[in-house]
């Protein structure tokens, strides 16, 4: 029926009808071959474009990383110097009952020793954690000039560091020759928690 209406319809209708038949045929064909090629290619280009800001950004984000890695590992090089010029409790106590013996060793006659706690308040807390406070003893001794300066430095050869926050030196009664040497001393310690957890 469709044949027959075709065969007696004009010659212009029947270009008509033939022309829509292959334009038809023409968006079909561009529908099922060239437009998924071209959404591809359009996907692959959006794609390469992701994939370089992703690629970017992670270039950034490891520099970044390795900038921050490195001022971590100077900060806890830095730490670790500080940490080492701080006495652990029992280094304190121990520098503090030796403080005899250093007089000894150095010939020199130790007259008093008073452990005066923390005086100058130094207190270093994170909550209700004490991480660095400071402790102090007065002492008094007699000596040569020399042996006082033996004294002096085998009480500060240590890589900790021993504050001398007053140093007075003048002639003893009725000895000769030799000198009588009043100092206070000071040294921090860190906390307990701060050492057993960072060792």
């Amino acid at each position: 029926m469709l044949m027959d209406t075709l065969a007696k319809s004009s010659r212009t209708s029947r270009i008509a009808f033939s022309g829509a038949i292959i334009g038809i045929m023409a968006i079909a064909a561009y529908n099922w071959i060239v437009r998924p090629h071209a959404q591809y290619l359009h996907a692959a280009q959006q794609y390469e474009i992701v994939i370089g800001d992703k690629a970017k950004k992670n270039l950034i984000l490891k520099t970044n990383e390795e900038v921050r890695k490195k001022e971590v590992e100077q900060l806890q090089a830095e730490l670790a110097g500080a940490r080492s010029k701080l006495f652990t409790p029992a280094e304190a106590n121990r520098l503090f009952s030796d403080i005899e013996a250093i007089c000894n060793d150095a010939q020199c006659t130790a007259r008093s020793i008073n452990f005066l706690g923390n005086v100058d308040k130094l207190l270093v807390s994170i909550g209700d954690r004490k991480v660095i406070v400071s402790n102090s003893a007065a002492v008094s001794f007699v000596g040569s000039y020399g042996e006082i300066i033996n004294f002096l430095a085998n009480l500060t050869k240590r890589t900790q560091k021993v504050l001398i926050r007053s140093l007075k030196i003048f002639s003893s009664d009725g000895e000769a020759n030799l000198l009588e040497c009043e100092l206070m001393i000071t040294v921090y310690i860190i906390g307990d928690e701060e050492t057993s957890r960072n060792e």
